[in-house]
C-alpha cells in the first residue's frame, strides 16, 4: 500500500512539474510577411489605380466645360450663366457620386477579402498549434498583447513559413 501512495505521489509530482508549451507569434510581421495577404494587398492596389485612371478620365472632359464656362460666363446673360452652373454642378455631384460609390464598393471588397485571410490565418496557426503540440500561442504586437518573449518562443518564422507553403499547395 505504502509502494502505491508513493507511486501516486511521484506520478502527481511528475504531472505537476510539467509545464504548458507556449510560444508567441509576432502578428505584424506574419502579416506583412504572409503571401496571400500581400497578394490580397496588390490586387487591391491594383484595382484602385485601374479606378483612380479610369475616373480621371471621366473627369477631365467636366474640367474642361468648367473652365470654358467660366472663360465664358462674361458673355452669357444671368440666366444662361445660372442654367449652365447648374447643369455643371449636376454633372460634378454625379460623378462624385459614382467616384464614391465606386472607391466605397472596392474599400468593402477590401477589407472582406483581408477579414477572409485574417480568418484562415487564425485556423492555421490553430492547426499549426495543434500540430506541434502547443498549448498556447499567443500574438505579439504593438497593441501590447504579449509585451515580451524569449526570442526561442518566437515562432513566427515557422509559422510564416508554414503559412506560406499551405498556400503555395492551395494555389497549385
Amino acid at each position: 500500500m505504502k509502494k502505491i501512495g508513493i507511486l501516486l505521489v511521484i506520478a502527481f509530482l511528475v504531472i505537476g512539474c510539467q509545464t504548458e508549451k507556449t510560444a508567441f507569434v509576432n502578428t505584424e510581421e506574419l502579416f506583412k510577411e504572409y503571401a496571400e495577404m500581400n497578394d490580397v494587398r496588390e490586387r487591391f492596389t491594383k484595382e484602385n489605380d485601374e479606378i483612380l485612371k479610369d475616373l480621371e478620365l471621366k473627369f477631365q472632359p467636366l474640367q474642361i466645360k468648367q473652365q470654358q464656362f467660366l472663360s465664358n460666363s462674361a458673355t452669357m446673360s444671368p440666366k444662361k450663366q445660372q442654367e449652365r452652373y447648374q447643369e455643371l454642378a449636376a454633372e460634378d455631384q454625379k460623378f462624385q457620386q459614382e467616384r464614391q460609390a465606386r472607391i466605397g464598393k472596392l474599400q468593402a471588397d477590401s477589407q472582406a477579402a483581408i477579414d477572409s485571410v485574417i480568418t484562415k490565418v487564425k485556423d492555421k496557426v490553430k492547426e499549426y498549434g495543434k500540430t506541434n503540440g502547443y498549448s498556447y500561442i499567443y500574438g505579439s504586437n504593438d497593441a501590447g498583447s504579449v509585451m515580451y518573449g524569449k526570442e526561442e518562443l518566437d515562432i513566427t518564422s515557422n509559422v510564416l513559413e508554414y503559412l506560406n507553403t499551405a498556400y503555395k499547395s492551395a494555389k497549385e
